[in-house]
C-alpha cells in the first residue's frame, strides 16, 4: 500500500483573503489516502480555525515582531524534522522566505513550491519594504522547484526571469453549491441597513488596501449620486485603510449612501442580495471576490488588470474598465443601472462560466498533477 505524500503548507493566515480561501479549498479536498497535509500559519485566526474543521493539523508559528522577517524559522525547521514533508508549498512573501530558508538550512531533499497570488511591488506601498522583500524574493526564489501562478498575466512577467518548465498557471477556484444561487426574494441586508426592499444595492468585497482602489470608487460615486441619489453602496472587508476611507467618505458627503460592513462571514448569503458588484482594483492576481460574485449570478464591473480579463469577458459576462479611471468607472456603473435586464443576462452568463471553468475539482486536479510531476524529477 502506498504511503500518502506529506505536504507542508505555509501561509500567513492573518486574514481570510483570496490566498487563504484558495488554500482551504485545496487542503479540504485532498484525498487522505494519497496526501497528508499539515498547515503552518503565523496567526491563529479564522483561516486556521476553518482548516481544523476538516481535521487537518495546524501549527501556529506565532506572529512575532513585524520587523523580524524570519520569525518562525526555528519552528518551521523543527516541523520539517518531525513531519518530514516531501513537498513544502508556500503562499505569501513571509511564508516563502521562511519555508525556503528553513528547508535550505535543514538540507532536505524536499521539493519547494510557491503559489504567487499577487504582484509583490503593489502589495508594499512603502518603498523600503518593497525593495527589501523584492530582493529577498529574488535571492530565495532560486531554491524553488516550481512556481504556480494564478493568472496568465502573471506568467508573462515571470517568464522574463524564470524558466518555463518551472512555471504552471492554475486559476483560483471557489466552492460551488450544487444549487445555483438566485436573487433573494427578501433581502435581510436591506433590513439590516433600514432600506426599502426595492433599494438598488451595489457591493464591493475587498480588503481595504491601496491596491484595491476604493478611492477611485469614492470619486465615481460622488458623480453618480447626482443622477442616482437613492442607490446605496455596501463595502465588505477590513484592513489598514478603513479609517482613512471612512474619513474620505465623510469629506465627500457620501456617508449616507456608502455603508462599511466590515469583515463578514456571511458573504455567500449577502452576494445574491446585490444588484451589482464592483471591484476597482489597481492590480489583481486572480480575484476570488469576482468569482464569488459571478457564481452568485451578480453582474460584475471590474478593472482590466492582472487576471481579471481571464475571468470577465467584456460585455458578455461582465464589464471591464481601465484602472484608476473614476470617470470610466462611473460611466460603467451608470450604464449598468440604466439597463438592468442586460446586466441580469450578464450575471447569468457569468454564473455559467464560473460553474464551468472555476471549480475546486479543477484546482485540485491541476495542483496535484504538479505535485506528482515535481516529485518524479
Amino acid at each position: 500500500m502506498d504511503v500518502p505524500m506529506r505536504i507542508l503548507y505555509i501561509i500567513g493566515g492573518g486574514e481570510f483573503g483570496g490566498a487563504e480561501q484558495h488554500l482551504l479549498s485545496l487542503v479540504k479536498s485532498l484525498d487522505p489516502t494519497q496526501y497528508k497535509p499539515h498547515v503552518a500559519v503565523f496567526y491563529d485566526a479564522e483561516f486556521a480555525a476553518r482548516v481544523r474543521e476538516y481535521h487537518v493539523p495546524v501549527t501556529v508559528l506565532g506572529p512575532g515582531k513585524s520587523y523580524l522577517i524570519l520569525s518562525g524559522l526555528t519552528e518551521v525547521r523543527r516541523l520539517i524534522r518531525t513531519f518530514r514533508p516531501e513537498i513544502i508549498h508556500t503562499h505569501g512573501v513571509r511564508a516563502n522566505l521562511v519555508g525556503r530558508i528553513a528547508n535550505r538550512l535543514e538540507g532536505t531533499p524536499c521539493k519547494l513550491i510557491t503559489t504567487v497570488h499577487s504582484v509583490l511591488a503593489l502589495d508594499y506601498p512603502v518603498a523600503w519594504k518593497r525593495w527589501l522583500f523584492g530582493r529577498l524574493e529574488e535571492w530565495t526564489g532560486r531554491y524553488v522547484d516550481h512556481f504556480i501562478l494564478v493568472s496568465h498575466a502573471m506568467e508573462r512577467e515571470f517568464r522574463k526571469t524564470v524558466a518555463s518548465d518551472r512555471i504552471s498557471v492554475i486559476h483560483n477556484a471557489i466552492e460551488l453549491p450544487s444549487v445555483r444561487p438566485s436573487r433573494a426574494k427578501h433581502s435581510t441586508l436591506r433590513d439590516e441597513l433600514n432600506l426599502s426592499q426595492d433599494t438598488v444595492l451595489v457591493g464591493t468585497v475587498a480588503r481595504m488596501h491601496p491596491v484595491k482602489g476604493h478611492i477611485y470608487l469614492i470619486q465615481a460615486i460622488r458623480e453618480l449620486v447626482k443622477q442616482w441619489p437613492d442607490v446605496h453602496y455596501v463595502w465588505i472587508g477590513g484592513g489598514e485603510l478603513r479609517e482613512d476611507l471612512e474619513k474620505q467618505v465623510q469629506q465627500a458627503g457620501l456617508q449616507n449612501v456608502i455603508h462599511f460592513l466590515g469583515v463578514r462571514k456571511d458573504v455567500p448569503d449577502l452576494l445574491p442580495q446585490l444588484d451589482l458588484f464592483v471591484l476597482p482594483s489597481i492590480s489583481e492576481g486572480l480575484s476570488v471576490a469576482i468569482l464569488e460574485a459571478m457564481a452568485a449570478g451578480v453582474p460584475v464591473i471590474t478593472t482590466a488588470v492582472g487576471g481579471s480579463p481571464e475571468i470577465v469577458t467584456h460585455q458578455v459576462d461582465g464589464i471591464l474598465v481601465p484602472a484608476q479611471a473614476p470617470a470610466a468607472l462611473a460611466e460603467a456603473i451608470r450604464d449598468a443601472l440604466s439597463h438592468p435586464e442586460r446586466m441580469k443576462k450578464m450575471g447569468l452568463a457569468g454564473q455559467e462560466k464560473v460553474y464551468r471553468e472555476f471549480s475546486t475539482e479543477r484546482l485540485l486536479a491541476q495542483t496535484t498533477a504538479v505535485y506528482q510531476q515535481i516529485c518524479r524529477k
